[in-house]
């Protein structure tokens, strides 16, 4: 299998991922979980992030449109960092470190998603900064 076939390949599995979340947070397939942690934006937006990959994967590495998709992920990347770390409790933020508290390993993923979107944002920014100056990827 050639690079150009396992691109098309990989990107049409994220475009059907996608879908999915896309068909979720629409409500059109049930997600099965009452409770759910992130609201239906926070899933749309996740299904965003594949998409733009997805779209991302099957064009040409010297393609600006591609740069372009990366920006619109590192911005869903920020945007979902950013929601945990504003918004993530205890009851939603699971795993951490065994010797801390639940409320303590909370703060710790909190802290740790806030640093992602951080650093999304930095990386959005110098991507930015590549496509409006025109230089080459």
């Amino acid at each position: 299998m050639g690079e150009a076939t396992r691109s098309v390949f990989w990107g049409s599995v994220m475009l059907i991922l996608a879908l999915a979340l896309f068909l979720v947070a629409a409500g059109v397939v049930p997600s099965g979980s009452e409770g759910r942690a992130a609201p239906m934006m926070v899933v749309a937006m996740a299904g965003l992030v594949l998409a733009a990959g997805g779209i991302a994967l099957m064009l040409s590495s010297a393609s600006r449109l591609r740069l372009a998709l990366v920006a619109v992920m590192l911005a869903g990347f920020a945007a979902i960092g950013g929601w945990i770390a504003f918004d993530g409790t205890a009851e939603t933020i699971s795993g951490g470190v065994s010797f801390l508290t639940r409320e303590e390993n909370a703060l710790l993923g909190r802290l740790t998603f806030g640093m992602g979107a951080v650093l999304s944002v930095l990386v959005l920014i110098l991507v930015l900064r590549q496509l409006r100056g025109g230089s080459d990827a």
